[in-house]
């Protein structure tokens, strides 16, 4: 009899722990919701985390919206990171990755993979790190001024530029500290995300690749690389 208690205590638990499961990946599924009128034509799905994504058109622009956890990084609480990415040639052949704060756990950022460092211009901030392809310091200097904008507001993390769009990060959240601290979890309190944060940043990446556009011309896109 105890045995057959103790194992249905044990079903019991393990029922409770799949439900929790369900239901917590059942909100993380909705984050993004309450977005989907910002957009016109808008399309949902998921991500291979279970995070959701959000595709559609902003301004007359293609967009994607995806949110991206963080890897626990040294030190520092987990973050959830919020992309927007706007695809459109931009008329430029090259490709140019802005990073603040890198703090070696930046797996979405293609900066490690660019051939050339390039320094920061006055006016962006001191913990900007640069890469590029060729020709990519002709389009820093294109867009020095607009990328010192962007990048005064603390939460944004990266900006790209590529032959087939551009892409801004900011930080949504960090990690609850006692999942971090007990059990080195990425559990994030955040359970959806407010239209009015979203729009912000679906402005910014519009009007970046307006500009970018505007400076782009004529060229012929060359190097190759995804926003």
């Amino acid at each position: 009899m105890v045995a057959l208690a103790a194992l249905l205590v044990l079903l019991a638990a393990g029922g409770a722990v799949l439900w929790r499961g369900r239901a917590a990946a059942a909100r993380r599924a909705a984050m993004l919701r309450p977005c989907l009128g910002l957009l016109a034509e808008p399309a949902e799905g998921r991500d291979g985390a279970g995070f959701p994504t959000l595709d559609g058109r902003f301004e007359g622009l293609a967009v994607a919206v995806r949110l991206i956890p963080e890897a626990v990084a040294f030190r520092r609480l987990p973050q959830l990171w919020l992309s927007v990415s706007v695809h459109a040639a931009t008329g430029q052949p090259a490709t140019l990755d802005v990073l603040r704060r890198v703090a070696g756990a930046e797996f979405y950022a293609p900066a490690d993979d660019l051939p050339r460092r390039l320094p920061a211009p006055e006016g962006l901030p001191g913990d900007a790190y640069l890469r590029g392809t060729r020709q990519a310091e002709h389009l820093l200097a294109h867009l020095a001024p607009h990328l010192a904008q962007l990048l005064a507001d603390p939460r944004v993390k990266e900006v790209l530029v590529t032959p087939r769009g551009v892409r801004i990060v900011a930080q949504l959240c960090e990690g609850e500290r006692g999942a971090y601290l007990l059990l080195r979890e990425s559990r994030f309190a955040l359970t959806e995300i407010d239209p009015a944060t979203l729009v912000p940043h679906l402005a910014r990446a519009a009007a970046l690749a307006r500009h970018v556009t505007r400076e782009g011309g004529a060229h012929a896109p060359g190097t190759r690389a995804a926003a």
